[in-house]
């Protein structure tokens, strides 16, 4: 990729979700993909997990994970969701499940524009001013509705996850 300006458009909606003392937390990650993939249409080769980091002490796991999703929107623009999650747990004493612990997922996204830098044009004050009259009077529309998308896909796994949690039973 040559030299780009990146301008980003955040959404209105955020995630910030906490369930305590539910069997396999871990799972919810699962719950997190499908919910991009099949509710939100974001293409399985559009979503990764950026960052991932496991530790054990005794008998208490802790997971973080970071997962990108990137949905395109035209040849500048895509949809970026951001979505971080961070487990401890410990072995179940149920038979029933193999964990029981804690989980939070926190979660932004975004419309992310990259406009093209790589010629002295692109990089003059004119190219400049054309392309924030461009932004505001032509393409702030098109943007809007990517940034609708952006809260509907967080409002889609706001929501799905919350069902997901209030269907767990409460270990004791």
């Amino acid at each position: 990729m040559g030299k780009y300006l990146r301008i980003d458009d955040f959404g209105d909606v955020e995630v910030s979700l906490n369930a305590e003392d539910i069997p396999d937390p871990q799972e919810a990650y699962n719950e997190i993909i499908r919910i991009l993939r099949f509710e939100c249409n974001i293409s399985v080769d559009d979503i990764t997990e950026k960052q991932y980091q496991h530790e054990k002490h005794g008998d208490t796991e802790k997971i973080f994970s970071e997962i990108r999703a990137y949905e395109p929107k035209d040849k500048y623009t895509h949809v970026f969701v951001k979505i971080k999650i961070f487990i401890e747990m410990t072995p179940a004493k149920h038979n029933e499940y193999d964990y029981v612990g804690d989980i939070e997922v926190s979660g932004t996204a975004r419309v992310r524009t990259h406009y093209p830098q790589e010629t002295w044009v692109q990089q003059s004050m004119l190219w400049h001013a054309f392309r924030t009259f461009y932004e505001k009077m032509i393409y702030g529309d098109i943007k809007q509705v990517f940034i609708d998308d952006c809260n509907k896909y967080m409002r889609k796994v706001r929501d799905g996850l919350k069902s997901y949690f209030n269907m767990l039973p409460t270990i004791q």
